[in-house]
């Protein structure tokens, strides 16, 4: 076995590692047995992502797919995966191809495989394919060089990035933000939204003042993850700049971050909420909410409020996907950042969540700060936390099998009344869930509580039976 392992969040890991050019061959050449075995043999989207050897990745795969008299349609420039994904269900393709290590730190690349629909491809897609890359003859694995590719016309370069623009308009109230007028600071991290985020806000009329818009695989030197620590620069640029919004993707742009008018950050579970809150209420649309068991329960109250039904799902986003595929899903999010609503691709969006805020805030007139003290007074309060610990592997191991079969049945004081899948139903309508992570080596625990005293509690209690494991 060489290792190899296809999830939902593609096969991910430090390049030199996992992540090699033989493993990249090897998992270029199972796609097509699989697409060719299963008669999808419409084409493939192929792009990549800024960092180290993407581009030499992506090369390793388009010229398996065409030594496999498959279609290519290639983005020869970093791209952000859900513009691939949207290229995918515009052209009819068969799956795509994303090389892409999305938020991880910039010593990891990887290689996410999408379905025809745009979203994450089946489970049994991803085993069946991962089962092929291990196996395979290296002797086995077919291949025409690049130049050939494109003068027999298998191979297609395009760019995307317009007919994207013109299919996310079509998501958007422009006219609204339009007429606001608002100053914006972007950060796209150094990764592939540059050029995207930041030119749908200035043709809809916004003030718009970024920062590194140069394509760094080293990122600056940190992981292009749009959460509180990494937004520092963007927070400071907010508020020097007196911007009304500070808006952020990540590397690859599926994820969003938001800072509001006064530098303050706005964690991912509450812009979820508003977001949700804002489509019902203000733009008074109908259909169900789709979300991972760690996001917040505010969601739950503000679905109830408008009568609509609110699906919880498992972590990962090709569980709301799925959801949102096959009912009458309005809009899908997870507590990491990651959104798509109806009439989009079933795969997350950074730049579509940073357009939706610039929407609501826009549309709403008040800041971010303003919109959740309303939600406050109709909701009540939510205070939650996610904490992400490292752990030794035995020990990781040790934790999860201690919580599936021996869980506490209390956390401070409080009982728990019901357990799915490691998340803890607390008496008072608290929660606390401990996973692992699939994409970086962590243990997360996630905690929510109706008062800052009781989140504080439940932490300590939550990293107190985690100790003792």
């Amino acid at each position: 076995m060489r290792g190899i392992h296809l999830s939902p969040s593609g096969c991910r890991a430090i390049i030199g590692k996992e992540v090699t050019e033989d493993n990249i061959l090897f998992l270029a050449q199972a796609i097509a047995d699989y697409l060719k075995q299963h008669g999808q043999t419409q084409g493939v989207v192929v792009g990549y992502d800024c960092r180290k050897l993407s581009d030499e990745f992506a090369r390793c795969v388009i010229e398996v797919l065409a030594g496999n008299q498959l279609n290519v349609f290639f983005s020869p420039q970093p791209t952000p995966t859900p513009v691939i994904a949207y290229e995918i269900v515009r052209r009819g393709a068969s799956a795509g191809i994303m090389i892409t290590a999305s938020h991880n730190p910039p010593e990891y690349s990887g290689l996410k495989f999408n379905a025809s629909h745009g979203g994450s491809a089946s489970k049994e897609a991803d085993t069946w394919i991962t089962n092929q890359a291990n196996i395979l003859p290296k002797n086995m694995i077919k291949r025409m060089t690049y130049q050939s590719g494109v003068s027999s016309g298998i191979i297609q370069n395009i760019d995307p990035k317009e007919t994207y623009f013109e299919h996310i308009k079509t998501l958007i109230n422009i006219p609204i933000i339009k007429a606001a007028g608002l100053s914006v600071a972007i950060d796209p991290m150094f990764g592939c939204g540059i050029g995207y985020l930041g030119d749908i806000l200035t043709e809809a009329g916004c003030r718009v003042t970024a920062i590194h818009t140069n394509l760094d695989p080293s990122f600056g030197g940190g992981a292009p993850n749009p959460g509180e620590d990494s937004l520092q620069e963007l927070s400071r640029l907010v508020v020097s700049s007196s911007s009304q919004l500070g808006l952020a993707t990540d590397g690859d742009a599926d994820r969003f971050g938001v800072i509001d008018d006064d530098g303050k950050y706005i964690p991912s579970n509450q812009m979820i909420a508003l977001l949700v809150y804002y489509m019902l209420k203000s733009r008074k649309h109908q259909g169900g909410i789709v979300k991972t068991i760690t996001t917040t329960h505010l969601v739950d109250a503000i679905a109830g409020k408008y009568k609509v039904l609110c699906r919880e799902v498992n972590v990962g986003f090709r569980h709301v996907a799925e959801i949102m595929r096959k009912e009458n899903m309005l809009l899908g999010g997870e507590e990491s950042g990651g959104l798509t609503i109806a009439g989009h691709v079933p795969e997350k969006d950074g730049i579509l969540g940073c357009l939706l805020t610039t929407e609501m805030v826009a549309s709403q007139q008040k800041n971010i700060k303003g919109i959740l003290e309303e939600l406050s007074l109709e909701f009540g309060n939510f205070f939650s936390k996610r904490l992400d610990i490292c752990l030794l592997e035995d020990k990781k191991i040790m934790l999860l099998e201690s919580l599936r079969h021996h869980p506490p049945e209390v956390f401070g004081d409080l009982r728990v009344i019901r357990v799915e899948n490691n998340k803890f139903f607390l008496s008072d309508g608290s929660w606390i869930l401990i996973r692992q992570s699939v994409t970086e080596p962590l243990t997360r625990m996630y905690v929510e509580a109706t008062s800052q005293e009781r989140l504080d509690m439940l932490i300590e209690a939550g990293l107190s039976v985690i100790g003792d494991r």
